[in-house]
């Protein structure tokens, strides 16, 4: 089949067909090779302790409003989700330095050029703890609240609940569902 061929061709083809083999049998060998790694991550992950979740603000304020739902007159047993169009969003207090530097260069042709340079460099302010400064908080703003109530059957309750929604959270009418179970 090489018979036309010189030496060095046929060393060639020799060693590219000799790679070819070899990539095939990596190729082969892969899969093999992946569900022993997976099952050592899975050991590791069972390992890990859980991390105990903290309660949100966005959290602590459902809750404090389902409480008091849940205290109206009528109301019965009450649940509560609120969305938020963002989360909190902290302002903290920054040093300002801004440069700016303008060249302007004229060569004996007559042509100009004008270079501008500008810097801002900012640094966050941070207390003696290494805490930064914060000038303000953002609260997060409420997108829309659900409330579901087994007393909201009542159109009496489900009113004083919408009202009681809209009141606490400072939020429009038609960000407020009142929902019987």
């Amino acid at each position: 089949m090489f018979k036309n061929l010189n030496e060095k061709d046929k060393k060639k083809i020799y060693t590219l067909l000799s790679l070819v083999v070899v990539c095939a049998i990596a190729l082969i060998a892969m899969p093999n090779l992946s569900p022993k790694d997976d099952k050592k991550k899975e050991v590791v992950t069972k390992n890990e302790p859980k991390a105990t979740q903290i309660p949100s603000k966005e959290d602590a304020l459902e809750s404090k409003l389902k409480e008091i739902l849940s205290k109206i007159e009528g109301a019965g047993e009450v649940d509560v989700m609120i969305t938020f169009e963002s989360s909190e969003e902290i302002q903290p207090a920054y040093n300002s330095n801004s440069t700016t530097e303008k060249t302007e260069e004229k060569d004996t042709k007559g042509g100009e050029r004008t270079i501008t340079t500008s810097s801002d460099n900012k640094t966050i302010i941070t207390s003696g703890s290494n805490e930064p400064i914060v000038l303000k908080t953002n609260e997060a703003s409420v997108k829309g609240v659900i409330v579901v109530s087994s007393g909201a059957s009542d159109p009496a309750v489900k009113e004083t609940l919408y009202d009681a929604v809209q009141t606490a959270l400072q939020v429009a009418g038609h960000q407020v569902e009142v929902y019987a179970k």
